[in-house]
């Protein structure tokens, strides 16, 4: 059992289930909580640093609903954890056969019987969630990463690029899942073009264009995402060329050389520390951001390039994958920050 769970790669799931609270709790509420702080002290001249949100106002998906559709996520990638290491025996043998655990310690049909039973828990958590709201065509989320992570481990990891942006795509839908959800149900609740709410016996208004710009932080958390996993995606490939090459893969190192695949590694980074500055200049001007952005996130994500720029063994490679991974939790972490900044 414990190395069945060893194959569904608990610390990977562990980092989608708080990516997925830290846009409920971060993201949704964090910045509710931080508008009606400012609001607050434009009202009455204090500022309200320890201020709850009223009944109402947090995040309108359901705890409970919000916890299957967590569920949801972490089963279906696991599955696809699972069943990629099922197709992947041959080249870990070679890459690191030290971590073989499928057809040594856990049975082959055992971990497709994981992954099956994964896979359908999954897409049933997933699909209950869009049922239960009226959003039924939000269904094809789990769906389509289940699909697709199949499709990923038995044939387009072998292919050029595709299999990389795959599972960059899928890792952005993270984040966005939990955004779809909770921020359309924000605007169902407050339907109006402003919202008049009470609190504390005063009344205050609520501009139902502030919840929308909720949607920026999601679709730049998802953007991140996505870059950031492509990037740690051509690492892994330079570290396992051994292993790819003689189960026949086409990966970017492999198929164009290692010197354009730390290319393509580098200028991605690049595109996203050049992200993060903007982010950093245009919206965020506080001293705390400035901080923790130059150095937990932009700092792991320089580090990160630069062990791939010098990197001539896959320990270096792995190492730069793990910085990577590093600024991705970093990232994460920050939006649990978000109600205290100014």
């Amino acid at each position: 059992m414990f190395d069945l769970l060893r194959l569904s790669r608990p610390i990977n799931l562990l980092i989608i289930a708080l990516t997925l609270v830290a846009v409920r709790c971060g993201i949704v509420a964090g910045n509710l909580e931080r508008g009606l702080t400012h609001l607050l002290a434009t009202m009455d001249g204090t500022g309200r640093a320890d201020l709850i949100l009223p009944p109402g106002f947090g995040p309108q998906l359901p705890l409970s609903s919000f916890i299957l559709l967590g569920l949801s996520t972490v089963l279906i990638a696991a599955a696809g954890n699972i069943i990629n290491d099922y197709f992947d025996t041959r080249i870990d043998r070679i890459n690191r056969p030290h971590r073989v655990i499928v057809g040594r310690s856990v049975e082959r049909r055992v971990a497709m019987t994981a992954h099956l039973v994964l896979s359908i828990a999954g897409l049933v958590s997933g699909a209950f969630v869009a049922w239960r709201h009226g959003m039924w065509h939000w269904a094809v989320i789990p769906a389509f990463s289940i699909m697709s992570l199949w499709v990923y481990s038995t044939s387009w990891k072998r292919r050029l690029i595709v299999g990389n942006v795959l599972v960059a795509l899928l890792t952005a839908l993270v984040p966005l899942t939990a955004g779809l959800y909770e921020i359309t149900l924000m605007e169902r609740s407050f339907a109006d073009p402003w919202s008049i709410r009470t609190m504390g016996g005063a009344q205050y208004i609520m501009d139902i264009g502030f919840i929308r710009e909720l949607w920026g932080w999601v679709l730049a958390y998802a953007a991140f995402a996505f870059l950031s996993t492509l990037v740690r995606e051509v690492q892994k490939d330079m570290a396992d060329v051994k292993g790819d090459r003689a189960a026949g893969c086409r990966t970017v190192p492999i198929a164009w050389g290692m010197r354009w695949a730390r290319t393509l590694a580098l200028v991605h980074t690049g595109i996203i520390v050049a992200g993060l500055l903007m982010v950093r200049a245009v919206f965020l001007r506080d001293s705390f951001s400035f901080w923790y952005i130059g150095i937990g996130i932009i700092g792991p994500l320089l580090l990160s390039a630069g062990f791939t720029y010098q990197a001539s063994d896959r320990a270096e490679h792995v190492r730069a994958g793990n910085l990577m991974k590093l600024a991705m939790v970093m990232a994460v972490a920050f939006a649990f920050l978000i109600r205290y900044l100014p």
